[in-house]
């Protein structure tokens, strides 16, 4: 064969490939799968759910994403959106997503927080100076890093959407933290917002979203946060007074997809859901921002008052949650923590506070949350006088809330945490002596001053430890047990004890017998009962039977609360003394109906009620003014706020004496306080290298709660 006739042949069988392999791929789609005989692609149909309305500039965007991608995927993927939770809940769409029953979802990073704690990064408060700082934080390394750790959890996250900065409504004014007090807020489930609240002193109520409005119109809640969008579309502005323009964090919502989901479709798909999620995230946010301002000149129309916080305002607000950041580092992650505020330190010159922190650790949202409100809104009225006047060694005094929900172990992990703060002075307690007395070792082994308004064991004090780093403003059961025993005694001698399980309550025991003992007098029944316990009749029957006349009562408010329904049940009706701390909980707002069936009395060290000197009608002033109540018989725990008072006032002296930060030289100097004219005393001195308790029997007195539920004093008792 010729040279020709090889090079022909040759060009023969490339064309004869050419024609059999184009007639090969004639049976394949483009990805290279047969067409099953000519039959048209597959079509991929998807769910897509998320929580906003159809007006909502989120939902008008993942209406253009289903569009755009079917588009892109030449109709081979049809989406199907359900909004406002058509098909289930936010936490109930996670779940779905996660096991495959729903392919693609938007959700609120509080919401997802539950699955992967990280998430709550966006909602740190007052992180974000701008919107453009929240953008390039969640499009950066920051946002990628979180996104990353949702394919552990079963969904692939592929950008960050979001719903702008949230806002506060109430039914108040509002122009600082402390405009809070008390109030009712409605919070999405979320541990950080949780704290965000608990540090301006509300009382956060986690609502679902669309139960939210029922709620404000219901008067179950007076507030709530949520971005205009929210607020505008689910008509928050109809049962609220008051909108304030905070923009305190931002609420981000992730565009996600369920693992399940991405892992069974074609590659060529996948890339085009994750492109177009991403691409359009400039797309929804432009929307929110271009409807915010009409959603404001509405609310404003609709008759809504409209504030904007100023820039002290801000600060004000940043001091009282500025601790979240440190607290939740470890929970987001140091990196992104790291990589935030490097970015801020760079754009806006950002400085560490400076502030010196005092710590409060006590129960903020279970039984005895009355008696925590009360301490702190003590501490945030010296701290304003003393920052007024130029603050300690030309610093601020701020306050740090912890919760310990009274549980020993929360409170030793409070203590860790807030000991690692940068100018930490001192860690205010609360009212569980048991609690106080679990911390002692870890207090004075980081040499931490720990001062104590409430919790009154006598061990909390007179403990073991020297140097003694505890110092209290408040009684001793010492002292108290006999004086409730002088007083009733003026009833008859023959006393009943009824007293809580526990270290606190056996302490209480031991002092009150070793009284009687003295006096060679017996308990007429010595009855016991446990934390959470709600049925009291056994230990009531005991008593009766014993003949009884007077009962000594050491408990809490929560199971005081039982032991009184109980005691109303009975005919014969016998004085109640208590132990203060029944006081320190929603006692009378539970028992208020049986109250006027039952004698009872307990004893108190202070009353705002007809102030006997300057010092309480300023303080009880600016009380009024601050948490805006119109009487003083309106003030809960009054003795829990005028010893955490004088507290940081006698902690701002002797910072102020020592010259220095340093806890051992304030602890040195504490001791050494010469004199004090305090809400409840003049304390001369105050402590001694001997005596860290700067009340004694002298200044307690009995009280009772009046019809209303104001505690008012009954005079000055036996000494």
């Amino acid at each position: 064969m010729t040279v020709i006739n090889r090079r022909l042949v040759f060009v023969i069988a490339i064309v004869i490939g050419m024609t059999v392999a184009a007639l090969l791929l004639s049976y394949l789609d483009p990805f290279g799968r047969p067409d099953s005989g000519g039959k048209e692609a597959k079509v991929y149909e998807l769910t897509f759910g998320h929580n906003m309305p159809t007006d909502s500039a989120m939902h008008i965007a993942a209406q253009r994403f289903a569009d755009t991608v079917s588009e892109r995927a030449k109709g081979r993927v049809k989406i199907k959106i359900s909004p406002a939770q058509q098909l289930a809940n936010d936490h109930q769409m996670i779940e779905m997503a996660i096991d495959g029953q729903l392919d693609i979802l938007l959700s609120p990073t509080a919401k997802l927080s539950m699955i992967l704690p990280a998430l709550q990064y966006a909602d740190m408060p007052f992180l974000f100076p701008h919107t453009e700082d929240a953008y390039a934080m969640l499009d950066g390394r920051p946002g990628a890093i979180l996104l990353e750790q949702l394919k552990e959890h079963g969904l692939v996250g592929a950008a960050f959407w979001g719903n702008g900065f949230k806002q506060f409504t109430t039914n108040r004014p509002l122009n600082s933290p402390r405009d809070f007090n008390g109030m009712n807020v409605r919070i999405m489930k979320s541990n950080l917002i949780m704290d965000q609240f608990l540090a301006f002193g509300a009382n956060p109520i986690p609502i679902d979203f669309h139960q939210t409005y029922k709620a404000l119109k219901d008067g179950v809640v007076n507030g709530q946060e949520n971005p205009l969008a929210a607020i505008y579309a689910l008509k928050f502005h109809e049962v609220q007074r008051h909108l304030i323009i905070s923009n305190h964090a931002y609420l981000a919502y992730v565009f996600c997809f369920s693992k399940k989901t991405l892992d069974s479709l074609p590659g060529d798909i996948v890339q085009i859901l994750l492109a177009t999620a991403r691409e359009l995230t400039t797309f929804e946010r432009k929307l929110i921002a271009q409807k915010e301002e009409e959603y404001i000149k509405a609310i404003k129309e609709a008759g809504v008052d409209v504030s904007y916080l100023n820039e002290q305002q801000v600060k004000e607000f940043q001091r009282a949650t500025g601790y979240i950041v440190d607290k939740y580092a470890t929970v987001v992650g140091e990196d992104v923590i790291g990589l935030t505020r490097e970015y801020l330190k760079h754009k806006y010159n950002h400085k560490e506070e400076e502030d010196i922190i005092i710590g409060l650790n006590a129960d903020m949202s279970m039984g005895s949350s009355l008696a925590g409100m009360a301490i702190k809104r003590g501490m945030e009225l010296a701290i304003s006088e003393i920052n007024a006047r130029g603050g300690v060694l030309g610093k601020k005094l701020s306050v740090v809330v912890m919760d310990h929900t009274g549980m020993p172990t929360h409170s030793r992990q409070n203590i860790v945490y807030l000991g690692k703060m940068k100018n930490l002075a001192a860690i205010m307690g609360g009212l569980h002596s048991s609690v106080v007395l679990s911390d002692l070792e870890m207090i004075h082994k980081e040499k931490i001053i720990y001062l104590i308004p409430w919790a009154a064991s006598d061990n909390v004090t007179n403990n073991t430890y020297n140097p003694n780093y505890v110092f209290r403003v408040s009684a001793n059961d010492a002292e108290a047990g006999p004086f409730m025993i002088r007083h009733a005694l003026k009833k008859s001698k023959k006393i009943a004890i009824l007293r809580l399980n526990s270290i606190w309550g056996r302490e209480n025991e031991k002092i009150l017998v070793g009284y009687l003992s003295d006096n060679n007098l017996t308990p007429a029944a010595i009855e016991s009962f446990n934390v959470g316990e709600d049925n009291m009749l056994k230990q009531i029957a005991t008593i009766d039977a014993s003949g009884a006349k007077a009962l000594i009562l050491i408990t809490t408010a929560p199971e005081g609360a039982a032991i009184v329904k109980g005691l109303a049940l009975r005919q014969r009706k016998i004085p109640i003394i208590a132990h203060g701390s029944i006081t320190g909980g929603y006692f009378w707002k539970e028992t208020r109906n049986q109250l006027r069936h039952v004698d009872i009395s307990f004893f108190q060290t202070f009353s705002f009620l007809n102030p006997k000197n300057e010092t309480t009608g300023r303080v009880l002033k600016d009380y009024m003014a601050t948490y805006h109540l119109n009487t003083p018989q309106e003030i809960p725990a009054p003795a829990a706020t005028a010893q955490a008072y004088d507290l940081v006032h006698l902690l701002a002296i002797a910072i102020n004496n020592a010259r220095t930060i340093d806890r051992a030289s304030i602890r040195n100097a504490m001791e050494n306080i010469k004199s004090y004219n305090g809400l409840i005393k003049t304390y001369s001195p105050p402590f001694t290298k001997t005596r860290h308790d700067a009340l004694n029997v002298n200044d307690y007195f009995m009280a009772t709660y009046d019809t209303d539920g104001a505690i008012v004093p009954i005079g000055k008792g036996a000494k």
